[in-house]
């Protein structure tokens, strides 16, 4: 079966969007999901279509409520399985990036990887 996808906009220097990909890449670094390239996608890339066609399970990661990652996923084609946004699912305020907690950055670690779990079926 395929990879795990994560679909994440690294925000346009929030804190919020800096902390999706710092979590991100964490989940991604324990091998537990990967970080498909968002620009591919939305220029129709073919090697990343196919690969999320093949992908178990598609989960967009957001720091806003503008959920670029996520909208960007659905107009190609690509609803994903999960969508988290930061500022709303963790109640993380918006903020310049100097805002930056590890605290909220653990926070997204975990609900990133609560979101990529697989409902209903067990774990390989």
């Amino acid at each position: 079966m395929g990879e795990r996808a994560l679909l994440v906009c690294f925000g346009g220097m929030s804190n919020v969007g800096t902390l999706t990909g710092l979590a991100a890449l964490e989940v991604a670094k324990a091998g537990e999901g990967t970080i498909f390239c968002l620009a591919s996608l939305a220029n129709g890339d073919p090697m990343v279509e196919r690969r999320l066609r093949e992908a178990r399970r598609i989960v967009a990661v957001d720091g806003c409520p503008l959920a670029c990652a996520r909208r960007i996923a659905e107009r190609a084609g690509f609803p994903p399985h999960a969508a988290l946004v930061l500022s709303e699912d963790l109640k993380i305020p918006k903020g310049p990036p100097s805002g930056l907690s590890d605290m909220d950055r653990e926070r997204a670690e975990v609900a990133i990887r609560e979101a990529l779990r697989e409902q209903g079926r067990s774990e390989e």
